[in-house]
């Protein structure tokens, strides 16, 4: 989108927000907890000297903020004015979005949610790092399952590190409640990103928040005609190959999505390619997956024309710049060998095509999935995107990204996607508020054709919104009728309530022998 000089006027009534601001508020918001992980997490000789890095590159990023790609200082900054009314719509929507996601665990959740609380109480109730004795599981069935023997809890934690540091002091109480406003604060800062990044204050950036998906409810009706025999989870339709929706990411992995979204908003936002490398690679502790498909948005938006200085010389020295290679290189060397002390998440991977045995099972659940998770999205926004490398650069990696499955469910697909389905989101706000622009300033009905353009359009986001409605529908449904919640169903991986969860945690978040891993022989704070 074309970069303006000013979005704001002393005449308007109403709140400016700069986008300098913006981009400190939301780059901090992003970075603290990744400081609070490392210095609770590493060994101070190492944690010290990269949080003084970290920082720099912060400082950098800022300062290159207020620079056109040719490094030259910007006369002024420009500034987005929100109306008061619309700020108040976004809190009250953040504030009823995350409680209805469960953020806090305040309703009826799904059991992902179980994991989620038990991972914020061992943070307040362990040492950090965080090391199991299994021989102290109190529930009989659970102990027979597990070994006598220590492990180390390894995962992405990042998202909880500010509630879990506080939640030490204060108890798990304050830190739940923390969490759901730290949650908030999140999706407040992401609506108000949207609307800056596309350059106008429209409730359509709520609407393609709340309800961007793919037509899922269709597959799911046919399968649910079909009989119990042949169910399928709503969006799982396709077994191997699965594209979520960004009501289902907030319901089940708030900690990997809001973090994500965000990130996607700085990078849309980026006025020159100097800083790409930390906004990018700041992905990497809270989501490996979600930083293998931020990377072709990253790479892309690092070399793209408009972001290239006229002067070779300056080509390279942006793009080579302290910020884009310091802090990935940071989280990569801090992070690779945290994620690599468990390698059984991973231990099922491999090309889609192999797991469904037959290629012409492959092939047409394939091309079923870019038509019923991509092609509605696609065709939505494709007359105002023609022309936009990043949406081509998006389509492209959803297309690719089937290919290859890793871990039972494909958290690959799974959460790999969400940076491209973002930008689709962002795309959408944008493609909804130019129409309803527009039809608001018709003096008239329009023609037939584009009459039947706007009710098809209708259809197609009416398909799109039932995934989110039928998701909310069930959690305030089974909050209000007494469905027993799985929130509790764990407790503390060091002491499981529950024994139909010991395979998952087993696999997810124990490391046996962790005195021999990378991570613990060079980085673990002792």
């Amino acid at each position: 989108m074309k970069e303006v000089s000013t979005l704001t006027t002393k005449k308007e009534k109403g709140i400016a927000v700069s986008y300098s601001a913006f981009y400190v508020a939301a780059l901090c918001y992003l970075m603290i907890p990744v400081m609070i992980f490392i210095l609770g997490w590493i060994r101070a000789l190492i944690a010290v000297p990269a949080v003084l890095i970290l920082g720099a590159a912060v400082f950098f990023s800022v300062r290159d903020f207020l620079k056109d790609p040719e490094g030259k200082a910007l006369s002024s900054d420009t500034a987005f004015k929100f109306s008061p009314v619309f700020l108040i719509a976004v809190v009250i929507f953040s504030l009823a979005i995350a409680y209805f996601s469960n953020i806090g665990e305040f309703v009826w959740g799904t059991t992902d949610h179980a994991f989620r609380k038990a991972i914020l109480n061992d943070l307040i109730e362990y040492r950090w790092p965080v090391i199991y004795d299994l021989s102290k599981q109190s529930v009989p069935e659970v102990n027979n399952m597990l070994p006598d023997t220590p492990v180390f809890f390894s995962y992405y934690l990042s998202f909880w590190m500010i509630p879990a540091a506080a939640g030490k002091v204060l108890g798990f109480t304050f830190a739940n409640i923390l969490l759901y406003i730290w949650s908030v604060l999140g999706i407040i800062m992401i609506l108000t990103g949207m609307a800056m990044v596309i350059k106008r204050q429209s409730y359509a950036v709520i609407f393609s928040f709340l309800f961007f998906s793919g037509f899922d409810f269709i597959p799911y009706l046919y399968f649910q005609a079909k009989g119990p025999e042949s169910w399928m989870w709503l969006e799982g339709w396709t077994e191997h190959i699965v594209y979520i929706s960004n009501a289902n990411n907030l319901i089940n992995v708030f900690n990997q999505c809001i973090p994500c979204w965000l990130i996607v908003i700085l990078l849309m936002m980026a006025r020159n390619n100097r800083s790409l490398g930390l906004t990018g690679a700041l992905m990497f502790p809270y989501s490996p997956w979600a930083t293998i498909g931020l990377l072709p948005i990253a790479v892309y938006l690092l070399f793209k024309k408009e972001f290239s200085a006229k002067e070779t010389k300056k080509k390279v020295l942006n793009i080579c710049s302290f910020t884009n290679i310091a802090a990935p290189a940071v989280f990569v060397l801090l992070f690779v060998p945290l994620y690599l002390s468990n390698s059984n998440a991973t231990s099922v991977s491999g090309f889609t095509w192999s797991f469904y045995g037959d290629p012409l099972k492959f092939l047409i659940a394939f091309v079923m999935t870019f038509v019923i998770e991509v092609l509605p999205a696609f065709i939505l926004v494709f007359k105002d995107n023609r022309k936009n490398g990043l949406f081509w650069v998006v389509v492209i990696a959803l297309a690719v990204m089937p290919i290859y499955k890793i871990s039972g469910q494909n958290d690959f697909t799974m959460r790999g996607s969400m940076p491209e389905f973002f930008v689709l989101t962002v795309l959408l706000a944008s493609t909804i508020a130019r129409v309803m622009n527009e039809k608001k300033n018709e003096k008239s009905g329009g023609d037939l054709k584009s009459s039947l353009k706007t009710v098809g359009a209708f259809l197609m986001l009416l398909t799109m919104m039932a995934v989110a409605f039928q998701m909310y529908l069930l959690i305030v449904v089974s909050t209000f009728d007494g469905t027993p919640r799985a929130n509790d169903d764990i407790g503390s991986f060091g002491d499981i309530k529950t024994a139909s969860y010991v395979q998952t945690i087993d696999e997810q978040f124990y490391v046996y022998d962790y005195e021999d891993s990378a991570f613990f022989k060079y980085l673990a704070r002792r």
